[in-house]
C-alpha cells in the first residue's frame, strides 16, 4: 500500500449531501432527548442509511443509598439522514453494579451485519467478562419513547455471564469467560479475564469458501511466560465457518510489543492481491516508540497467513500523549478507482486521517532449467573465444513473461570468496556456462547450484495507473536448480571409501613449562574407493600449540596443513588428497608444544573428514598424555661487605648517635629466590632470621627492608627504633649483581670457612633475632624475587670486646606452598641456609705479646755473640792485613796519566 500522507499529500474530497441543519435538544442534565418522537420503521432499512453514535462512558444515576453513577453506556440510532432517531441503552437495566451490567460501557464497539442487525459490544459487564448484544434496527425504532428509561427491545439477544466452572480468578491466573453471540445463539468464549475479548469484531470471508468468518480482538490479552510476570500483548481470534453456523477452533494471532494492544482495531480490506482471498488490517496501538502500527494480513485457503505482508507505521513521534495512529480503521473501499481496495487509518491523538492507496499487485511464474543435469568432465565441447581451449558447458534457460530486473547466480551454494566452479563464457564471472579446470577447485561431490532472483523494475508503470506495481508478497522470487559432476566411482557414481586411522605419541608425560615438544605419529590409509576432499582433523586441547608437520620419508609429497580456530575450537586440518585414491597410505608426524594447564591430562581427538556422503568419517582416535608439574628453586644470598675490620680508621663511637653513620659501617644482606623451572610457582613463603641484639646491646641495627620482584615482606620488629637519620640507599655494585646471577647456591670461600673456625658465631640460637616473613607470588621460570636488609654494625658493642673475631649469621628458609596448576607434585620444594658477616681486628692479639725481659735478654745475647765474633776475627789476624806501598801507588797513577794523554 502507498500512503497519501507524505510531504506532498494527495487530497481526496468527499462530497456530502447537504441539507438545512437540524437541532437536537437534550434535557437539562444532558441525559435524555427532549425532542422527537417514536417512529415506525419497516423491515427494509438499509445499513448504508443508518447512522449509529455511541457514548460508552455514559453514566446514569441509579437508585442507591450512596447515589453512585454506573457507566452503562448508550447509543443513538438515526435513519433517513437523521429524520428519525432513537436511544438504545441495553445495559441500563435493573441489574447494576460490577457483577451485573453496571460497568457495561455499551457502544464501545458497534457494527452491522449484512442483514442489518446492530451488534453492540459491552466489555465491562459481569466483572469485565464483557458481552455482545444484537438487535434489529427496526425493533429499536419501533415503540421508542423518551418516557421509557428501562426498556426491553423485542428480539434483543445478549450474552450472559460465564458459568462458575470457567471462573478461576481466585487463582490469580485466567479470569472470567467473555462471549460473543450471533443470531441463532452461536457463542465464542474467551478464557482470560479482562482481556477485552470482543473489543473489536469483524466479519468477512477470509478463506474464500463463500462463508463469512469472524475475527474477534482482545487488545488487553496477557501472555504468561512466568506465572508472576504476565506480558500484555493483545490477541486476535479467527473463527472459520466450515458450514452454516459451524465454526472451527480459533486461529490465534498474538502481538509481540509490550502494551501494544494488538487487535485494538480490525478492518476487512478485501482482496488486496487479487488472489481470491480477502485481507485484513489489525491495529497495534503501541509498536515502536508508541507511534502506532497497522499490520496487513492476507488470507489463504487455510485461513489467515501468520506473518504480516506489510506494516504501516505512524509518522508522528510520541512526546506526550500517543498519536493514536490506527485507533480506527476503514477498508474495502476503492478510493482511486484502480480496482484495488484502499485503507483509511485514523490517528485521533494528532487529529489526522491517512489514506493508503493499494498498488497494483503483479504475480509472476518463472522457471529455471539446466541442461544437462549430469556433467561429464571428459566431454568438453565448448571453446572459449580467441582461445583453443575446450571446456565443459551447461546451458541455463530462464523463462519469464514480464519486464523484470533479474539476477542469475552460478554455483550459489559456494560462499563468498570460495572458488566458483562455473563461470559465464563471455564475462568469466560466476553469473554463464563454463566449468573450470579440475585443479582450480576441490569440491566435486556437491551439486552445482544455479539460482534466479528477480524483481520489478522501478521504472515500470501500468498504463493508466499513477502508482507503480508491486510483486505479490507471497510470490516466489527465488528459483534454484542443480547440476552434478560425474565421478569415477562405478556405475552408481557413488564413492564409498574406507579410511583407517592410527596414531601414537613419543612421550608418556609432559612437564608443564618444559620446552620439549610433543610429537604425534599419525598413519592414514584408504582401503576403499576414492575419498574426495579427504582431510585429517586434529582437535587440539586449549593447552596445546601447533608447531608443524613432516612426512616420514623425504621422497613423499609434503603434507599441507593449516591451523584453524572456530569459536572455542582449535584444530589442525591436513589435506590427504582429492581424491585420496584406494590403497593410499600416508604416515606423518605432528609436533606440538604445550602451555600452562589446569588438567591432569591432555586429550587430543583425531579423525578424517570426507565430502563423501557414505562413510564420510573414519574411526576417531583419542590420545591422552599425563601432565606433571615440577620446579627447581635456588636460594642465593650474599653479605655486602663480607667482613668488617675493626677498629675503623678515623671513626669514634658516639654515646647518643643521631645519624646512621654514627653507629658503624653499613652492612647489607641480599637474598634471591630464583625459579629454575620448568614449572611456575604461585605462592612461596620466605622466612628470615636477623641477629639484632645480644641482651641489651645492638648487633646489626636494621634500617630498611627492600624488595624486588613479586614479593611482599613484613616483620614483627620495628625497623630503626631510634629514628636515626638515614642516608640514601646506594645501588648494588656490578660485582655484587654478578655474584647473585652466577651463584647457584649459598657458598663460603675458603678464607671465610677458615675464619669461621676461629670466630665466635652469633646466630639466632645464641642471640636475639627478629623474623621477617615474605610471601612470593607467581614466579615463572627464570624469574627471581630479591629481598635486601639494610643495616649498620653497632660498633660500640664489639669495641668493648676487642680482639675477639665474630661472625654474624642471618638465617633464611623458603617453602613453596602452591603451584598454579591442578596437578601438584608429591613434594613441594623447600630449603634453608644462612649468610655470615665477619668481624675481625687489625691490632695483634695481646695474649700472644713477647715479655720485656725476653727482649732485653735477646739484645744482650746478640751483643755477646757480636763481641765473640770480633775477638775471633782479631785472633785470626783479620785486622792485621798488609797494605800496599806508596811507590806502587804513585807509579799506577803516572801510568794512568800517560794513557789519557796518548788518547788525546
Amino acid at each position: 500500500m502507498e500512503s497519501s500522507h507524505s510531504p506532498k499529500p494527495r487530497r481526496h474530497c468527499c462530497r456530502w449531501r447537504t441539507r438545512p441543519e437540524q437541532k437536537t435538544s437534550f434535557s437539562s442534565d444532558n441525559s435524555h432527548l427532549t425532542g422527537g418522537q417514536g417512529t415506525e420503521a419497516g423491515d427494509d432499512l438499509d445499513q448504508k442509511h443508518t447512522r449509529p453514535a455511541c457514548a460508552p462512558l455514559y453514566h446514569w444515576r441509579t437508585v442507591k443509598i450512596g447515589g453512585e453513577m454506573d457507566p452503562v453506556g448508550t447509543c443513538y440510532i438515526a435513519i433517513q439522514n437523521f429524520s428519525a432517531y432513537a436511544e438504545y441503552s441495553p445495559c441500563r437495566t435493573s441489574n447494576p453494579d460490577p457483577e451485573g451490567q453496571g460497568f457495561c460501557q455499551a457502544g464501545f464497539s458497534v457494527d452491522f451485519t449484512k442483514e442489518g442487525m446492530l451488534v453492540v459490544g459491552g466489555p465491562g459487564s459481569f466483572y469485565w467478562q464483557g458481552q455482545v448484544i444484537t438487535v434489529g434496527v427496526a425493533e429499536i425504532l419501533n415503540g421508542y419513547s423518551l418516557k421509557t428509561i428501562l426498556r426491553q427491545v423485542q428480539g434483543e439477544k445478549q450474552t450472559g455471564a460465564a458459568a462458575d466452572s470457567y471462573d478461576d480468578s481466585y487463582l490469580g491466573e485466567r479470569g472470567c469467560v467473555c462471549a460473543f453471540i450471533l443470531v441463532c445463539s452461536i457463542f465464542f468464549f474467551s478464557l482470560q479475564m479482562a482481556s477485552y475479548f470482543g473489543y473489536t469484531v469483524a466479519v468477512t470471508d477470509v478463506n474464500g469458501d463463500g462463508l463469512d468468518d469472524v475475527l474477534v480482538g482482545a487488545p488487553l490479552y496477557m501472555e504468561r511466560e512466568q506465572e508472576s510476570n504476565p506480558r500484555e500483548l493483545g490477541r486476535v481470534y479467527l473463527y472459520l465457518q466450515t458450514h452454516t453456523l459451524t465454526f472451527t477452533l480459533p486461529t490465534l494471532l498474538t502481538g509481540t510489543h509490550l502494551f501494544g494492544r494488538f487487535g485494538g482495531a480490525i478492518a476487512p480490506l478485501g482482496d488486496l492481491n487479487q488472489d481470491g482471498y480477502n485481507g485484513r488490517s489489525v491495529l497495534r496501538f503501541g509498536c515502536e516508540e508508541r507511534q502506532g502500527c497497522v499490520f496487513i494480513f492476507n488470507g489463504d485457503s487455510d485461513g489467515i497467513r501468520p506473518l504480516a505482508s506489510q506494516v504501516l507505521r505512524g509518522s508522528w513521534p510520541s512526546s506526550g500523549s500517543p498519536p493514536g495512529f490506527g485507533f480506527t480503521l476503514r477498508g474495502d473501499g476503492d478510493i482511486d478507482n484502480n480496482h484495488y481496495p484502499d485503507l483509511i487509518v485514523g490517528a485521533f491523538g494528532v487529529g489526522k486521517a491517512v489514506v493508503y492507496r493499494a498498488r497494483p499487485v503483479v504475480t509472476i511464474n518463472a522457471h529455471l532449467i539446466l541442461t544437462p543435469r549430469v556433467l561429464n568432465p571428459d566431454e568438453k565441447s565448448c571453446q572459449l573465444h580467441c582461445l583453443s581451449l575446450f571446456l565443459l558447458c551447461v546451458c541455463v534457460c530462464v523463462c519469464v513473461c514480464v519486464a523484470l530486473q533479474t539476477e542469475l547466480q552460478l554455483d550459489w551454494l559456494k560462499q563468498r570468496g570460495a572458488v566458483k566452479r562455473v563461470l559465464f563464457i563471455n564475462s568469466r564471472q560466476h553469473q554463464l556456462n563454463q566449468l573450470l579446470d579440475e585443479a582450480e577447485f576441490r569440491d566435486k561431490l556437491t551439486p552445482i547450484s544455479m539460482t534466479l532472483n528477480y524483481s520489478l523494475h522501478e521504472s515500470v508503470t501500468h498504463p493508466g495507473q499513477s502508482l507503480r506495481p508491486i510483486l505479490d508478497h507471497y510470490s516466489k522470487t527465488f528459483h534454484q536448480d542443480q547440476a552434478y559432476i560425474l565421478l569415477d566411482c562405478g556405475e552408481d557414481n557413488m564413492c564409498i571409501p574406507n579410511l583407517k586411522l592410527s596414531a601414537f605419541m613419543d612421550q608418556e608425560e609432559l612437564v608443564i613449562g618444559d620446552d620439549n615438544p610433543l610429537t604425534l605419529i599419525i598413519n592414514s590409509a584408504n582401503e576403499g574407493e576414492g575419498a574426495y576432499e579427504a582431510e585429517l582433523h586434529v582437535l587440539l586441547p586449549p593447552e596445546a600449540e601447533y608447531v608443524g608437520v613432516e612426512r616420514r620419508r623425504e621422497d613423499l609429497q609434503r603434507l599441507n596443513c593449516e591451523h584453524r580456530a572456530e569459536n572455542q575450537t582449535r584444530m589442525v586440518v591436513c589435506d590427504l588428497g582429492n581424491p585420496m585414491v584406494a590403497g593410499t597410505n600416508v604416515r606423518h608426524r605432528h609436533t606440538h608444544t604445550h602451555t600452562h594447564t589446569h588438567t591432569q591430562t591432555l586429550t587430543g581427538l583425531l579423525r578424517t573428514k570426507l565430502s563423501n556422503k557414505d562413510s564420510s568419517r573414519s574411526n576417531p582416535v583419542t590420545l591422552t598424555v599425563n601432565i606433571a608439574a615440577r620446579a627447581e628453586v635456588d636460594l642465593r644470598g650474599v653479605s655486602h661487605p663480607a667482613q668488617i675490620v675493626l677498629p675503623l680508621p678515623n671513626w669514634k663511637p658516639k654515646e647518643k648517635p643521631v645519624r646512621e653513620e654514627d653507629t658503624g659501617p653499613l652492612v647489607q644482606h641480599i637474598y634471591e629466590l630464583h625459579n629454575l623451572g620448568p614449572s611456575s610457582l604461585s605462592r612461596t613463603l620466605l622466612t628470615l632470621g636477623w641477629p639484632a641484639r645480644f641482651r641489651d646491646e645492638h648487633l646489626l641495627y636494621a634500617l630498611q627492608i627492600l624488595t624486588e620482584g613479586p614479593i611482599r615482606c613484613h616483620s614483627n620488629h620495628t625497623l630503626n627504633p631510634l629514628q636515626l637519620e638515614t642516608s640514601p640507599s646506594l645501588q648494588d655494585t656490578p660485582e655484587l649483581l654478578g655474584f647473585l646471577k652466577n651463584t647457584s647456591s649459598l657458598r663460603r670461600s675458603r678464607r671465610a670457612a677458615s675464619s669461621t673456625q676461629s670466630s665466635k658465631a652469633l646466630n639466632c640460637s645464641t642471640v636475639t633475632c627478629f623474623s621477617v616473613e615474605c610471601v612470593v607470588s607467581r614466579l615463572d621460570r627464570g624469574q627471581s624475587a630479591v629481598v635486601k636488609i639494610r643495616s649498620r654494625l653497632w660498633t660500640s658493642t664489639f669495641l668493648e670486646r676487642q680482639n675477639i673475631p665474630y661472625v654474624l649469621n642471618s638465617s633464611l628458609s623458603f617453602r613453596v606452598q602452591e603451584m598454579p596448576y591442578r596437578v601438584m607434585p608429591h613434594t613441594l620444594p623447600q630449603h634453608s641456609a644462612s649468610i655470615g658477616t665477619f668481624v675481625v681486628w687489625a691490632i695483634p692479639d695481646v695474649s700472644f705479646a713477647v715479655p720485656l725481659w725476653v727482649i732485653i735478654l735477646a739484645i744482650l745475647l746478640g751483643l755477646l755473640v757480636l763481641a765473640m765474633l770480633t775477638l775471633a776475627m782479631w785472633k785470626c789476624g783479620f785486622f792485621d792485613r798488609a797494605r800496599p806501598s806508596k811507590d806502587d801507588d804513585v807509579s799506577d797513577r803516572e801510568q794512568l796519566t800517560d794513557d789519557k794523554l796518548t788518547d788525546a
